[in-house]
């Protein structure tokens, strides 16, 4: 793992720029670089995962399966968004498959190193939590808004 480089891309990337460089040096011990070809899955709704993804580089279609309608592309993610945040926060399932549509690169937090290192430095713990607070937030304000958008397509046909 390329230490001094991941540090470099946290301070760019949006969810981990918001870290002080403390915390950043943190995340980059438990950090792995991983790349994805275009039409390779990162996750897959309903099956549990055991990583949080912080992309990089690329794109990451964000497909839920909606009865009657199949599957349906709800958002797009690009670099400094994180994916498969359930990983972290209790591991439900992914609420969401991931779909790289170009060559993607990743950083990859494994779920029990990144639950460990929030548990054992709370100042940590807390930060990277509100971050990812925040990136959902977000992602729900975007689906609601696909979801309205898919509904009105369906009671105008």
């Amino acid at each position: 793992m390329n230490q001094p480089g991941l540090l470099e891309q946290f301070a760019t990337l949006h969810f981990t720029s918001q870290l002080p460089e403390t915390v950043r040096r943190s995340l980059v011990q438990i950090a792995r670089e991983r790349s994805f070809r275009v039409g390779e899955c990162l996750c897959r709704e309903g099956t549990s995962t055991r990583e949080l993804f912080l992309i990089a580089s690329g794109q990451v279609a964000l497909d839920m399966l909606v009865p009657g309608r199949g599957q349906i592309r709800i958002q797009t993610l690009g670099p400094g968004e994180v994916l498969a945040w359930s990983a972290v926060v209790g591991n439900h399932g992914a609420t969401a498959s991931g779909i790289a549509t170009e060559e993607t690169h990743t950083i990859v937090f494994p779920d029990d190193a990144l639950i460990s290192l929030c548990q054992s430095n709370h100042d940590v713990g807390y930060l990277v939590m509100r971050e990812l607070a925040k990136a959902i937030s977000r992602r729900l304000v975007a689906t609601r808004l696909q979801l309205l958008d898919l509904f009105q397509e369906q009671s105008s046909s």
